[in-house]
């Protein structure tokens, strides 16, 4: 359990490097050291932060791109580094930017081939329902999805919740050998039921978010060989695991 906690909290050191390394650009350009006004804008740190998470998850994050592709327009903006007459451009030029990273990039990292579960829920109503699937592919954009998972040979998946929220349930779930689920939460609520005597080596790395393991622990001595590895990030939104 120490070992996941710390893993949680990864993202929490990140956090405190960047806020970090403002203070001290700020210190010293209050001092007249070192003047770069441009480093210690939100344009900047915005895309600081959408590098990291690419870095961080291999490329196949679509909240680290839209941050770098938000914060280069702010920047851009700002600094007047376009021409006025390519400004209508930049919005239009960076959806398509955006789309391309989706298709080509997310989609096929995905491995939508074989995941038999795959659903959107795009809105403001609850996409709900039970699933027998052995992989999970949801995503709730502006929206709200419930799952409750019934798979014998469950193996994992990915789940999205990005202005939305997203409630899975693998109470009445058995695990696969090997199952990995990943987990991508921007301004939005997940929430993972997970059957006690399950095993959790998580690695989630979490800016300005909440990640919170309130699981019911098995008695002290009771070993499982059920191991659910789960990775991914959270960002501006919150991650809560519990168990029944």
């Amino acid at each position: 359990m120490k070992k996941n906690k710390q893993n949680l909290s990864n993202g929490n050191v990140t956090a405190g490097l960047i806020l970090l390394a403002i203070g001290v650009f700020m210190i010293l350009k209050r001092l007249d050291i070192f003047d770069a006004s441009w480093l210690l804008s939100w344009p900047v740190i915005l895309i600081i932060i959408g590098v990291f998470s690419l870095v961080r998850h291999r490329f196949n994050n679509g909240f680290g791109m839209f941050m770098i592709l938000f914060g280069s327009f702010l920047l851009i903006k700002k600094e007047n580094l376009l021409p006025m007459e390519f400004e209508p451009y930049l919005i239009p030029g960076g959806l398509i930017a955006l789309g391309i990273y989706f298709i080509l990039v997310r989609g096929i990292g995905s491995g939508k081939d074989t995941w038999s579960s795959e659903s959107w829920s795009l809105g403001s109503g609850k996409n709900k329902f039970d699933d027998d699937n052995d992989f999970i592919n949801a995503e709730a954009l502006f929206a709200g999805v419930q799952r409750r998972m019934l798979s014998q040979n469950f193996k994992g998946g990915k789940i999205s919740a990005i202005f939305g929220g997203a409630d899975i349930d693998l109470s009445k779930a058995e695990l696969e050998d090997g199952a990995i689920l990943n987990v991508e939460v921007i301004f939005g609520g997940m929430k993972l039921i997970i059957p006690p005597h399950w095993e959790i080596k998580a690695d989630v790395s979490n800016i300005f978010a909440g990640v919170e393991d309130k699981r019911a622990f098995p008695p002290t001595g009771e070993a499982s060989n059920k191991v659910l590895r789960i990775i991914g990030s959270v960002t501006f939104g919150g991650l809560e695991i519990k168990s029944y």
